[in-house]
């Protein structure tokens, strides 16, 4: 009987030790993205909220960084949109075809607490037929 009860005082003593008045004490993800849908034209929200957060949020698509600013240089349609400086959800408008792929919310880490990402999702993009979209190609695309 008396070493279950040190068993006991110590994953109390755990428990607490990764709580800090009431809550975590590293940063964690209160909201993650979900796989979505949107019709092309239309407007797009992947969402990610982090608790304790200390890093910097960032956006990957198809595993390519597209930065820590809020407006998102280099894509004009891309925003991380959010009041608080905890959301750092992705707004895409209006959403093209080119949007398509699997996007994942990042945050750093700092003082001594580890970086998160979440979950990797899929945007697909419903286009409108009749409707061609033309992407301009990269000098790394052409052939000789």
């Amino acid at each position: 009987m008396g070493s279950y009860q040190v068993v006991t005082l110590l994953l109390i003593f755990v428990h607490i030790d990764h709580y800090a008045q009431g809550g975590p004490t590293g940063q964690y993800f209160i909201s993650t993205p979900t796989n979505i849908t949107v019709n092309s034209g239309h407007h797009a929200r992947l969402l990610c909220t982090i608790g304790n957060m200390v890093g910097t949020c960032q956006w990957t698509r198809d595993g390519f960084a597209l930065g820590t600013d809020r407006n998102l240089p280099g894509f004009p349609r891309y925003l991380l949109a959010g009041n608080k400086e905890n959301i750092c959800d992705l707004t895409i408008d209006p959403v093209q075809p080119v949007d398509e792929g699997e996007y994942q919310c990042q945050v750093s880490g700092g003082h001594g607490v580890a970086p998160i990402s979440s979950a990797p999702v899929t945007l697909s993009v419903n286009k409108e037929s009749g409707q061609p979209y033309i992407v301009q190609a990269r000098e790394e695309d052409m052939m000789e």
